[in-house]
């Protein structure tokens, strides 16, 4: 009988590990993504005028935000929006 609780405590950790793995791999595949979101949008160039509000994105954001497409305040109620605040 203490072979049953050994093999079913076994079982138990090996599920256990099994599931930190997946979600390691989740995560993993998961920031992938986003490194290859930021690598296509710093690939582009970034626009000199807000495609929102349609005033002119400072040229330092320009350059520090590569690919950037809003200005700052647009750029943070797009965030905004998109969090669902």
């Amino acid at each position: 009988m203490n072979t049953e609780k050994d093999d079913f405590q076994y079982n138990n950790e090996e599920e256990a590990e099994m599931a930190q793995l997946q979600s390691i791999h989740n995560n993993m595949n998961a920031i992938a993504d986003v490194r290859r979101a930021l690598a296509e949008q710093a690939a582009k160039p970034s626009l000199s005028e807000c495609e929102d509000c349609g005033e002119d994105i400072p040229v330092a954001r320009q350059r520090f935000v590569q690919g950037c497409t809003r200005c700052i305040h647009c750029q943070g109620l797009y965030e905004r929006r998109k969090a669902g605040y």
